[in-house]
């Protein structure tokens, strides 16, 4: 008797005696739906108008759904009989009105192995670690992922995609004690593409990272996220996964260096014309020291707060935002002095630093950004405006709005 192995995490595959099929094979939709649908329930008969109303819309069924069904089968046993000659007429099986899988043929899905781990780890009181990193290795995938969009699919997939997380964020943390970085790496890697805005996850993955001595991949982990969490959410990492970022980049240099060493270490990579565009958290270090800086000499420095809006003063939609913060750096870059500095601050704004600026100079330099991007982007429909206000010297040499 043949036995049947199916994956439904990620690609839809069945194979049995080394002979698969999958939903990669570019054959209809519907198709692939029909046999998702009848082998996940493969334990009761699904009856023909319970199939018609998953299958078609009202105004897609015509005048012959039974007909229109019953041709879709026909298809599906005839992709079936790849595994092997007749399989399609073995495996699904006409009773009662409906179509039920054949119990007689042991079929094994990888989420119904899923769900026995899950449990078995749940009611163990030591949580194996072993059983758990297995439970992560059969989540291959998003549950039928190219079926995401089918209302049935969708519960069941958020409930497998949820359940992983959990057991993730219970793993990984053994992980990085008992020193399994790499494992822990390919796991965060995975989880990151759906979770790209997760901090707990990416705060282990710079852990991991760094574990291996990899700081500068650590960094890189950051400041992906980092950019994410700003352009589309329009906030800043949280002060913990800040820290593990600094923790990463003083780690980058444990050993004692040369003063050539350090040169080259403080050159800049790219020396392009105009401002330094930095990230806001050296933004921030670099107003700290210019208020410190301010305090001593008592040299006027300015900054400046641009935001974008619509023209009817409405926010744009994410897509076009990016496009319009995007055209506006190269702006600020290409508009100011070497000496000057800028820094995106949320998803619709950029902060400007104007040191030996009075107030009527800073205006005039905003100006001319202003003036440069709509010269160069006057198509795209974006207000643009700014607020102009000095760094004050501190008492607690500090910033005091900053915080």
């Amino acid at each position: 008797m043949h036995e049947i192995k199916v994956q439904m995490f990620g690609e839809f595959t069945i194979t049995s005696g080394g002979v698969s099929i999958s939903d990669n094979d570019n054959r209809s939709k519907k198709l692939w739906l029909l046999l998702a649908y009848l082998i996940y329930n493969k334990h009761r008969v699904i009856k023909q108008k319970e199939l018609i109303d998953l299958l078609w819309a009202e105004d897609e069924m015509g005048s012959n759904p039974v007909g229109a069904l019953k041709t879709l089968f026909y298809r599906v046993r005839a992709e079936l009989d790849a595994l092997w000659d007749g399989a399609g007429k073995d495996l699904i099986l006409a009773q009662n009105g409906g179509y039920i899988w054949n119990s007689e043929y042991t079929t094994t899905l990888d989420c119904e192995d899923f769900d026995e781990l899950n449990k078995t780890v749940s009611e163990r009181d030591d949580n194996s670690l072993e059983e758990s990193v297995a439970l992560l290795n059969l989540h291959r995938g998003e549950f039928l992922s190219k079926l995401s969009s089918e209302l049935w699919v969708m519960p069941i997939a958020t409930y497998y995609h949820n359940t992983y997380v959990l057991n993730l964020l219970r793993v990984l943390p053994v992980l990085i004690e008992t020193k399994r970085y790499k494992e822990a790496v390919e796991f965060c890697k995975y989880a990151s593409v759906s979770e790209p805005f997760h901090e707990g996850i990416h705060c282990y993955y710079m852990r991991a990272y760094m574990g291996l001595g990899k700081q500068q991949k650590a960094v890189d982990v950051y400041q992906k996220l980092s950019n994410r969490l700003l352009s589309e959410l329009g906030i800043i990492p949280s002060d913990t996964t800040r820290e593990i970022y600094h923790e990463a980049i003083k780690s980058s240099n444990d050993h004692t260096m040369t003063v050539e060493a350090l040169k080259d270490q403080l050159k800049e990579a790219n020396s392009y014309p105009g401002a330094l565009i930095c990230e806001y958290d050296f933004f921030r270090v670099l107003c700290y020291s210019m208020s410190r800086s301010v305090m001593r000499s008592g040299i006027a420095v300015h900054l400046v707060l641009v935001t974008v809006k619509g023209k009817d003063g409405s926010n744009l939609d994410a897509q076009k935002r990016e496009k319009i913060m995007a055209n506006l750096e190269d702006s600020i870059r290409h508009s100011l002095r070497r000496g000057d500095s800028a820094a995106r601050c949320s998803a619709s704004q950029y902060v400007i630093m104007l040191p030996r600026a009075n107030y009527e100079n800073s205006c005039m330099v905003c100006e001319r950004v202003l003036k440069a991007y709509y010269r160069d982007h006057s198509r795209l429909d974006a207000d643009l405006r700014y607020e102009v206000f000095p760094i004050q010297p501190d008492e607690k040499e500090n910033m005091q709005w900053m915080h």
